[in-house]
């Protein structure tokens, strides 16, 4: 197929699955992995596990094997911050094929259908998209991991089960078309090809969305590509602002830095507790009763920041801290008192 000028790189570089294996074990802390194509999250976790010398590994938010971009992966206590990870707005750039629908809803699963189309049928593509944008309902893909009674959908429906997913919210922040259709062909069927871009909330089927826009403008559709550029503050797009931004690193790029004797470039938990949460200095007695499992009073004198308003946070948990020192645990203020949520000390 042709390709529109200035259209995203769907094709990194090739899976690198031989690491090394550090010397020593990698310090508590996060990173981000710029997944290749072809390999799984799981690849992925097995690598790290050599490159960081514990098996203490996991990740946030799973890619399929024809996905690429950005896989948040926490090591060490690290780990524990993956869930709060998991649920930051997201950024995809896809390929959609207008034409032929497939039962996977992406190019790895049969074909179902093959109306056809023509670049005239996507003339209404942005009054489409604008359907799509803001707080909306949606049909998970259901080639999916969710669980249906203890089973995920993908293997109910693989061993012929039929499989009915309700309609989910989630917010879809920005949703736009990269460059102009391209007419293809794909089975023998005249297509049409459209890149776009997603901005949005955890839970969101890019996978699903082409597949109801296929149906909105009335040709079908299915992704062809799919590449996961930002997750929170971890960017694999090659941002202009590197400040802002947080990079993911190939494996090959972390393999290098292993071979070398160095360690990995992680982020700390102490930085990740503060872009994810507000911060709030408390006493040394307050930090023991927590750590105890008693819930101590909140001092009006020392809130820090507690009770500020920021869209951009988690709501109702903060990370705790003594002056001048890391975050050390996570709770959340219930009835002015302090509960526990996390503990981020070591043991």
């Amino acid at each position: 197929m042709d390709t529109a000028k200035g259209a995203p790189d769907f094709s990194p570089a090739g899976a690198e699955l031989e690491v090394p294996r550090a010397a020593r074990t990698a310090p508590d802390g996060v990173l981000a992995v710029d997944k290749p194509l072809g390999v799984t999250s799981h690849d992925v976790v097995s690598r790290l596990r050599r490159l960081a010398a514990t098996r203490k590994v996991g990740h946030a938010g799973t890619l399929d094997p024809a996905a690429s971009g950005v896989l948040v992966a926490g090591i060490g206590r690290g780990t524990k911050l993956l869930q709060y990870l998991q649920g930051q707005r997201k950024t995809y750039a896809t390929r959609v094929c207008f034409g032929v629908e497939t039962d996977s809803e992406d190019a790895e699963g049969t074909i179902t259908a093959k109306r056809g189309a023509i670049r005239e049928d996507l003339e209404n593509l942005e009054s489409v998209l604008a359907t799509w944008r803001g707080q909306v309902m949606q049909v998970p893909s259901a080639f999916s991991a969710l669980k249906i009674r203890g089973r995920r959908a993908a293997d109910r429906i693989r061993a012929g089960e039929e499989v009915k997913l309700e309609p989910r919210p989630i917010t879809i922040y920005e949703l736009c078309a990269l460059g102009e259709p391209q007419a293809g062909e794909h089975a023998g069927t005249p297509v049409v090809y459209q890149d776009l871009k997603v901005i949005c909330s955890a839970g969101t089927y890019i996978r699903a969305l082409g597949r109801d826009l296929g149906k909105q403008l009335g040709v079908g559709a299915h992704l062809v590509a799919l590449r996961r550029l930002q997750v929170g503050s971890f960017d694999a797009s090659g941002s202009d602002n590197p400040n802002e931004s947080l990079p993911a690193y190939s494996l090959q790029e972390l393999s290098q830095v292993v071979a070398a004797g160095e360690e990995l470039p992680l982020v700390s938990l102490d930085a990740v507790c503060r872009d994810l949460f507000p911060s709030c200095q408390v006493t040394p007695e307050v930090l023991t009763a927590l750590g105890y499992g008693q819930r101590p009073e909140i001092s009006s004198q020392i809130g820090g920041d507690l009770g500020k308003e920021d869209s951009d946070k988690l709501e109702k948990i903060y990370a705790l801290h003594l002056p001048a020192q890391e975050i050390s645990l996570l709770a959340s203020p219930v009835e002015g008192k302090w509960r526990s949520v996390l503990s981020l000390q070591s043991r």
